[in-house]
């Protein structure tokens, strides 16, 4: 157990104290790469089984947005933010809290006079919903024209060596939420999460083989590489796609090894992934 402990101040929507306090502390250990999301299992496991919030049961991959809410002030989502220093967690909108940091999320919104004011949530909260294709439509927009200011002022090289390790190093984190979800690491707990890979139609693949050693499936449509491609960003589609997946089973587990030699990305007609660990020796 950690010497090291935060302080996470959190939003209570059911305490009615002689001051009015909407907000309850809490003493937690700490640990290096712990994410807001830990904290709160942590308050709800050891310290208050009272406090309500969208647990892992979401998906602890930055994927459905459901536990997205006000970190020290600034939205973020509770499975992917770090925790450091003191932590202030906040509901998105006080005005549609069900209980603590859970709210009733809307598709519409709601009818008003008023004109929007900084703190209205709607829009956000959609936002967070997005599934993972689009998302990385919306990143990739954003992130080709840096990219290439960067390589104009670097050089090409230096540029995208640096946006590959900023990459790896979020897919690595990524893929230890994945075990999170999986509930373990084991090559038997990757075949769960495999159905994550084409949320949103993202991936289309035929599983070869799975057995107690192997996972081989090859991905047969990859809509990345399409939008990519669509977008005149298909020179940017590895760099930002196909550079995450050696990470992500690295932070999953790092004794699973993930091959591929060939991309759809790259031009193939298919990409060959195959997950494997080695045998136990007796």
């Amino acid at each position: 157990m950690s010497t090291k402990s935060i302080k996470a101040t959190v939003y209570r929507s059911g305490l009615s104290d002689a001051e009015g306090s909407e907000f309850q502390t809490y003493v937690v250990p700490w640990e290096p790469s712990m994410s807001v999301m830990n904290v709160l299992d942590y308050i709800y496991q050891n310290l208050d089984s009272t406090i309500a919030y969208y647990d892992h049961a979401g998906c602890s991959l930055g994927i459905c947005g459901k536990c997205t809410g006000k970190i020290n002030g600034k939205p973020g989502l509770f499975c992917q933010t770090i925790a450091e220093g003191e932590i202030l967690l906040e509901p998105l909108s006080k005005e549609n809290v069900l209980k603590d940091l859970v709210v009733k999320k809307s598709l519409k919104p709601a009818k008003t006079d008023k004109s929007p004011q900084p703190g209205d949530t709607d829009m956000s909260q959609d936002i967070n919903s997005i599934n993972m294709l689009v998302r990385r439509e919306i990143e990739s927009m954003i992130a080709a024209p840096i990219i290439r200011a960067f390589s104009e002022k670097f050089g090409k090289e230096e540029a995208e060596n640096t946006v590959r390790k900023v990459i790896q190093g979020l897919a690595h984190e990524s893929g230890k939420m994945l075990s999170a979800f999986c509930g373990g690491n084991s090559l038997d707990d990757l075949k769960k999460g495999l159905p994550l890979f084409s949320q949103g139609g993202a991936l289309e693949f035929e599983i070869l083989n799975t057995d107690d050693m192997e996972i081989r499936l090859n991905i047969t449509r990859c809509r990345y590489a399409e939008m990519y491609k669509n977008n005149g960003l298909a020179e940017f589609g590895y760099l930002l796609s196909c550079n995450r997946d050696y990470a992500l089973i690295k932070g999953f587990n790092p004794d699973i090894t993930f091959t591929r030699k060939q991309t759809i990305m790259e031009g193939a007609d298919y990409c060959d992934f195959c997950f494997s660990v080695k045998k136990n020796k007796e």
